[in-house]
């Protein structure tokens, strides 16, 4: 028992953190000893305390924002006075580069993008994950197809990624979680005439996740960075790490914001007179149009409807609380959030109530387990906006042709009169119509951690992670039967439901094995991983209802408008070899082979490679430029895959009534026996600069993506009964450069500013296309389309006329996407405890089809419809509509908006302890807003949001979509 007494020898080494540039004690600070996995986190003083085992150890001193460092400490010398210093240029922080390993920033050698929980929610808190990101990345364009609260975005990293097949959506993957983003159809364009799916104003699911929750997102903007992920990650990675508790005392958390939301751009509406009734009307509807106008007038009511359908204030409210902490063995965070959202229209809103459970164990000295477990109720009011066609429900087309004298409001009884200009009564529509999404969503990971050998400085370990995402939907369109666009239907009453279960599987298995040699550290990996997803749909309609009821069975036509089951398993091998020379040279190689259900040949597998070097020229012995902290010169490629839709690779037998029998009918889509999957390889070539101690930062990345068998629908003769057959029809080149500036210029006691400036600009040409050339999306050339034609961009805006003696097939109007985009972030901290942040989001170049105008022009109410710019006595609405409509409709569409203020005071910590002693360790309060102020030529509501949005290319089409608007919160913020 004596000999081995020393085994068991322990001491407890206690000590404060704190700022090595102000002093300040650091709250929060995490101390590490990796080979026990013990740890302690400091209190409101910045003090410590931890038992460790042995006579000595060296331990890891961590604090967001700072850079790390490692300390040793013994048994006879117990008590640490350790200084941070600010890591500006974040060189420590670890990044992503494998599917089981990391890298610091320091010797990264692709352009990723991380942001933390401060810059995600620390200025204002966003209802969303994705609208939470705008501006924020350099390469990334974000649009929206709807203003409504909850979302609907659409996420476009570094160009175009496909031409329809597949998703255009990035992959997002949280905590190990594969989970699905989708856009789910609820039919609404079915109820009002719309011509897809794509209009239905849907939001996207990454709504279902509390931004609260959120440590980091990592952003893979490439296939350079993100070919680790092989076949599903074309469109670029997003890698999502929710907050975890560590070892110390019991930490609170508690925040609650509150505040208001109001419409960001209203445009106005035209006036009416008794000379512009007489210009518009004639004869007998005339003296109609003036008897109606001058009652009106008489009795005061000319009313700006634009204001009243869009002009609510809507309470916003959010509450989050959180409880984390734990010992050397078992760590644990705790968190539930309510968010309540009322939206600019009235009966439209975006509810969310999350819980949140991670857990860290320790099984023994060897073995560490984890667990991620989040769940979430959604439910989603959205509206009715955007386009229809002749069948009612859209509240911006009603506005466009109902004049301010129209009498639109309810008698004492309720009842709305019918609207005398238009098939609706969009008061009516707003408070009698339904258009609800009610969603439930489980999301589960598990990650085991086995050290299966440690000798030396090599060690290899296994590293398993599964997890599901189980995401059940409902919704429900609704029209009462005494709605105005009912009474026309010979079935008045509709009603449509939908229901669908997704259920998405994934486990992965990683070997991995570090070894240090002299001066060389290297990283192997190699692994298996395997993804699953389920998807059961119904979507039910009933038309003719009975009064009050929104069942299917209480309707005289009940139909099945779709009913369908998918399952698409995906298997995937990899591998990956990384060499890190003394912090000089870092390269890295690997390998992924995938195969999946969705390919025509479901056995065979595809190669994914990828490549990189970093060169840390600052670490090397001959520089000696000592303003000079960071010269680095880096090289990436990669290869990634887009797999097919699902649909493309099979020919489906139909169901069909033929008389009283059933019988089968082949569908008219045709397949391919040589379509691959879309292939995308990219080069990526960047530099990162550090100067002046990293108070200066500078980097730059040009990268050309190449994207080839993009598969398109081959157009077929009618004559064969086949309408199309998916086929690798083109190729596709993006050409962009991204550059980031943070400058840290004071930095002192009583005020300190951080300064960040982005730049990014991207070119896509369409290089080999092997069909003929086309036009897709938006509503016909008369109206503006988007070029499908060799050498030009696929987002391209043309129209009529033709001009076949030219390269297009059309006249170019102008392009979706932006020249070049730019945004520029400051933090400032002034007066002890002050914080003041705020960003700036600038895009210029890019170009919309604005049908919104083209429609209240139509119908005499756009805002400057009376002008008469040039004296020729033709108002200017009629003038637009009397030129070539493209000319008159595609608009530029640049703007510069102020995404976030926020102003916000923590308060003194001597303040803190001398009043509320132990109890409370921070107290913050302030106020923020988000969408403040935004500058466009723009005659549309916001730029950014489009009918399509979520779509690939056809996303700047705008058809009355739901505003966007500005929020103002207030809020508190206590820790315990």
């Amino acid at each position: 028992m004596l000999g081995v007494q020393p085994a068991w020898a322990q001491f407890t080494v206690s000590g404060v953190i704190t700022d090595g540039s102000t002093g300040e004690p650091l709250i929060g600070a995490n101390v590490f000893h990796q080979p026990s996995s013990r740890g302690a986190t400091t209190n409101v003083n910045g003090e410590f305390t931890l038992e460790l085992p042995g006579e000595e150890a060296t331990l890891r001193v961590s604090f967001v924002g700072y850079a790390s460092k490692n300390i040793t400490v013994s048994a006879s010398d117990t008590k640490v006075t350790i200084e941070l210093t600010p890591d500006i240029a974040n060189l420590d922080e670890l990044v992503v580069t494998g599917l089981a390993s990391s890298v610091k920033r320091e010797n990264l050698a692709n352009a990723v993008t991380k942001v933390g929980a401060d810059e995600l929610t620390g200025t204002v808190a966003s209802p969303t994950v994705d609208n939470a990101l705008s501006g924020k990345i350099p390469g990334v364009n974000i649009r929206s197809n709807s203003g409504a609260p909850g979302g609907g975005f659409n996420v476009q990293m570094r160009g175009i990624s496909t031409l329809g097949a597949g998703t255009s959506q990035p992959l997002y993957i949280i905590d190990g979680v594969y989970v699905n983003n989708s856009t789910i159809s609820n039919g609404r364009y079915q109820a009002t005439g719309a011509t897809s799916a794509g209009e239905d104003n849907g939001g996207n699911r990454l709504a279902d996740l509390n931004p609260d929750d959120i440590e980091s997102i990592e952003v893979l903007k490439g296939p350079s960075a993100a070919a680790i992920y092989g076949q599903r990650a074309n469109a670029g990675v997003v890698i999502i790490t929710t907050k975890r508790g560590s070892a110390g005392a019991t930490e609170v958390g508690i925040e609650q914001n509150i505040g208001f939301s109001s419409p960001l751009n209203l445009l106005g509406v035209a006036s009416w007179s008794e000379e512009k009734i007489n210009s518009l009307y004639s004869g007998e509807a005339a003296e109609i149009e003036l008897e109606r106008f001058r009652q009106a007038q008489s009795n005061g009511n000319i009313y700006d409807y634009e204001d009243i359908i869009y002009g609510n204030r809507g309470l916003i409210s959010e509450t989050n609380v959180s409880v984390s902490g734990g010992d050397e063995v078992t760590q644990f965070f705790v968190s539930a959030g309510l968010h309540a959202e009322e939206g600019i229209i009235d009966n439209t809103g975006f509810d969310r109530g999350s819980i949140r459970a991670n857990l860290d164990h320790d099984i023994s000295d060897n073995i560490r387990i984890s667990s991620s477990s989040n769940f979430s109720k959604t439910a989603n009011d959205r509206g009715f906006t955007g386009n229809q066609n002749g069948s009612g429900g859209s509240l911006g087309y009603t506005l466009a042709y109902t004049p301010t004298y129209a009498q639109l409001f309810p008698d004492e009884e309720g009842n709305y009169p019918a609207n005398q200009y238009f098939d609706d009564n969009p008061l009516a529509i707003i408070e009698h119509a339904k258009n609800e999404e009610d969603i439930t969503r489980f999301i589960q990971s598990l990650d085991l951690n086995t050290d299966l050998y440690q000798e030396g400085g090599s060690g290899l370990s296994l590293n398993i992670k599964g997890g599901i995402d189980y995401l059940n939907y409902n919704s429900l369109i609704y029209f009462p039967e005494f709605l105005q666009n009912q009474q026309a239907s010979s079935n008045p009453g509709d009603v449509i439901r939908t229901k669908e279960d997704n259920l998405s599987t994934n486990l992965q298995a990683v070997l991995l094995f570090n070894q240090a040699l002299s001066d060389f550290d290297l990283t192997t990996q190699v692994g298996f991983s395997r993804y699953e997803q389920q998807q059961s749909r119904q979507q039910l309609r009933g038309q003719g209802l009975v009064t009050g009821q929104d069942n299917i069975n209480q309707a005289q036509v009940q139909s099945v408008l779709g009913q369908n089951k998918q399952q698409t398993i995906e298997i995937g091998w990899f591998g990956q070899q990384e060499v890190n020379w003394d912090d000089k040279l870092i390269g890295t190689v690997g390998l992924r082979l995938d195969r999946s259900s969705l390919n025509y040949n479901q056995s065979e597998y595809y190669l994914f490679p990828k490549a990189s070097l970093a060169a840390n020229i600052a670490n090397f012995n001959f520089f000696e430029l000592d303003n000079i902290n960071q010269f680095k010169l880096r090289a990436a490629y990669g290869v990634t895959g887009g797999v097919p839709s699902f649909g493309d690779t099979f020919r489906a037998l139909n169901g069909s009534n033929i008389g009283s029998s059933l019988g089968l009918t082949i569908s008219t889509r045709d397949i391919d026996p040589n379509l691959k999957p879309e292939r995308a390889q990219e080069l990526e070539f960047g530099t990162d600069i550090g100067l002046l101690q990293n108070r200066l930062s500078f980097s730059a990345t040009y990268y050309i993506k190449t994207v080839e068998d993009l598969i398109l629908d081959l157009p077929t003769a009618s004559s064969t009964g086949v309408t199309a057959i998916a086929t690798n029809a083109a190729e596709l080149e993006n050409k962009g450069i991204e550059l980031g500036l943070n400058a840290s210029p004071i930095q002192q006691d009583l005020f300190s500013w951080n300064t960040d400036l982005l730049f990014w600009k991207n070119n896509s040409k369409i290089t080999r296309l092997n069909i003929p050339p086309d036009v897709s999306g938006g509503f016909g050339v008369s109206l503006g389309n988007y070029l499908l034609q060799e050498g030009f961009s696929p987002t391209a805006i043309v129209g009529i006329p033709e001009t076949p003696e030219e390269k297009a097939l059309y006249t170019m109007y102008g392009n979706a996407q932006p020249d070049f985009q730019a945004s520029l972030g400051n933090q400032l901290s002034f007066l002890n405890g002050f914080q003041f942040n705020f960003l700036f989001h600038w895009s210029q170049g890019n170009y919309n089809v604005n049908l919104f105008q083209f429609l209240t022009d139509d119908g005499g109410t756009s805002t400057d419809w009376n002008t008469d710019s040039d004296g020729d006595g033709t108002p200017k609405g009629i003038e637009r509509l009397s030129q070539l409509p493209p000319e008159s409709y595609v608009q530029e569409a640049s703007y510069i908006k102020l995404r976030e203020v926020g102003l916000h005071y923590n308060v003194p910590t001597a303040f803190i302890e001398n009043t509320f002693s132990n109890t409370l360790q921070s107290l913050q309060f302030g106020i923020s807003a988000s969408n403040v102020w935004m500058w466009t030529t723009y005659d549309g509501y916001d730029p950014e949001v489009s009918t399509f949005g979520t779509q690939t290319i056809n996303q700047s089409v705008s058809v009355a979509p739901y505003p966007s608007s500005r929020k103002v919160l207030f809020n508190i913020k206590l820790d315990f």
